[in-house]
């Protein structure tokens, strides 16, 4: 089986700017459920605990989109994302336990999977399902990617996911990497890939991802993602059902997803744009855009060079406010 993890209500939540609403996450959660989603992800585009000034305030605190998505979700997996620093197991993780939150996923920069061992531990020695995540994989190496992953499976992780954050991957970047970590963490565990579209590849890079040793897909409905989105869930569907593992009527609901979104997020959702491109070349987190756009206005530079910098120097989520000091340090050379 192909595990599918939905993360149209977190990902998703970087388009909205982060004000998804309990009502939104009623209706889009009644009909995930009847599809053949495993997991729903739900919260802030960074995670539980993110929502603030510097990467965006959230409309709905944590604990009411997560206790809206539990009560709709009767089949479906309830799963939230954490970035360890964003995210405090008092505040947070405690508290999503208590919503009964289902999969956690314990994320970290490509490099620094040991930042993931606190929360990890703690939450196996309860009894929790984890999933460890390294973002920005494409800014390091197969064999750097390949180790830090087997240090979040030592760290207890039951699962290990690769993101192409910055949309920059090719289909033979993503067949390398999937084979490396099949081979590396044996051929039981849960390996999957969550890809963004900033290049065109989305679709592309998660066939590739399953036929190189991947078993679980994120994708999102419409797409809905931070920069030009995820994998279509549609699109996903569509294959699914080519290869033989759902019928007409299991892809047809994630028609409906999308519809569903279409018709909430109009304005929106995403596309393959200029900025998605540009970023995607200079391997940044495609989540910048705005970011990007309003720091190039107001210093008159442009934001081809702020996405070439921004590239150069690594930045990754979090590190938005160094995006003003970048278009300072180019309008003055």
């Amino acid at each position: 089986m192909i595990g599918l993890h939905d993360v149209t209500l977190r990902d998703g939540n970087h388009a909205l700017r982060h004000q998804l609403s309990t009502e939104q996450v009623r209706r889009y959660c009644d009909l995930a459920d009847q599809s053949k989603v495993d997991v729903v992800e739900v919260g802030h585009g960074n995670g539980i605990g993110a929502s603030s000034y510097l990467v965006g305030k959230s409309f709905e605190t944590d604990f009411d989109l997560l206790s809206q998505a539990r009560e709709s979700l009767k089949r479906a997996k309830l799963g939230i994302h954490v970035i360890p620093g964003f995210a405090t197991f008092k505040r947070d993780v405690a508290m999503a336990i208590d919503c009964g939150v289902d999969v956690f996923r314990v994320a970290a920069h490509v490099t620094e999977a040991d930042v993931c061992s606190a929360h990890l531990e703690r939450l196996t020695g309860l009894g929790v399902f984890t999933t460890g995540v390294l973002m920005m994989s494409h800014m390091a190496s197969t064999e750097v990617l390949t180790s830090e992953a087997l240090k979040l499976r030592d760290h207890g992780a039951g699962g290990f996911v690769f993101m192409d954050s910055a949309g920059v991957f090719r289909p033979e970047d993503v067949a390398v990497r999937s084979r490396s970590l099949r081979d590396s963490l044996g051929p039981t565990y849960p390996i999957g890939f969550h890809a963004h579209n900033n290049l065109g590849y989305g679709l592309a890079n998660s066939i590739s991802a399953i036929s190189n040793g991947a078993d679980s897909i994120d994708a999102s409905a419409a797409g809905l993602g931070a920069g030009a989105g995820n994998l279509n869930l549609e699109l996903w569907g569509v294959w699914l059902q080519d290869q033989g593992h759902l019928d007409e009527s299991e892809s047809d609901i994630f028609i409906s997803m999308a519809e569903l979104i279409e018709d909430l997020f109009t304005p929106n959702l995403p596309r393959i744009s200029s900025q998605s491109v540009r970023s995607g070349l200079a391997g940044a987190f495609s989540g910048y855009s705005p970011q990007v756009a309003m720091a190039s206005q107001s210093h008159g530079v442009s934001t081809q060079a702020i996405w070439r910098e921004i590239g150069a120097r690594g930045l990754v989520a979090g590190q938005e406010s160094a995006i003003w000091e970048i278009a300072q340090d180019l309008s003055n050379l």
